[in-house]
């Protein structure tokens, strides 16, 4: 796990799995994750706040975004989607999660009420932005230009999330990422429409549509909504 401590450099510690004797900075998956950390860590909620990820839903997030930068930039390396993390450090092809993040995965916000582990809180939160990823893929034709776009979208989104999150909070801001690279120039208008009709999608089929709510970022007051807006 990535640690950070007062005034000194972020400290990323890796060690053999037990069970398999297999190094952990031997996968990329956990490499990648690890490291992620101590991109969100220092983005949400500004660069000096250290403890803007604490919050049930936060720090849910702050795994399920590192499981998504870890499956992403390996799927893009070896030229196919990768759905399944850690399967080869602890030798068990269905990795160490509940279930791949594919299009079926079944846990939506709704159902993070009733979990009490932050790696099954993230869960969710990295289904829907895998399948953002992949409807944007899909949508531009091809793949290495959606993971990139998405890449920017999410990290953008992640300078402009608050300290603390909800999902929802989380959500808005990656949809005002969206926005701003339009407003600058930086994507086509045509691309925007494409890009938010994916986005909007993945997280109305993960129970954080229009309607749904979550009044604190704690796991109690959520209600999931399915509704995509009228103007896609």
């Amino acid at each position: 796990m990535a640690t950070f401590p007062d005034g000194q450099p972020p400290v990323m510690n890796m060690g053999l799995v037990a069970s398999t004797r297999r190094h952990t900075a031997f996968d990329a998956d956990v490499v990648c994750h690890e490291y992620t950390h101590g991109l969100t860590n220092r983005l949400v909620g500004g660069p000096m706040n250290t403890n803007a990820l604490n919050a049930p839903q936060s720090s849910g997030m702050g795994e399920g975004w590192s499981d998504y930068y870890a499956l992403t930039i390996v799927s893009y390396l070896i030229g196919r989607e990768k759905v399944v993390t850690g399967d080869w450090v602890v030798q068990r092809p269905q990795g160490i999660r509940t279930a791949p993040y594919d299009d079926n995965y079944p846990s939506t916000f709704g159902d993070i009420s009733q979990m009490t582990d932050e790696h099954d809180i993230g869960e969710v939160w990295c289904a829907a932005l895998m399948m953002f990823t992949r409807r944007v893929r899909q949508a531009l034709g091809n793949d290495q230009d959606g993971y990139r776009l998405c890449w920017q979208i999410v990290t953008d989104g992640l300078k402009l999330t608050p300290a603390n999150p909800s999902f929802l909070d989380a959500r808005d801001a990656i949809l005002l990422a969206l926005d701003h690279l339009k407003d600058t120039g930086k994507l086509s208008s045509p691309n925007h429409r494409k890009v938010r009709k994916a986005a909007w999608e993945a997280f109305a089929r993960f129970g954080m549509g229009v309607r749904a709510s979550s009044n604190v970022p704690e796991l109690d007051g959520i209600v999931a909504d399915t509704t995509l807006p009228t103007d896609l």
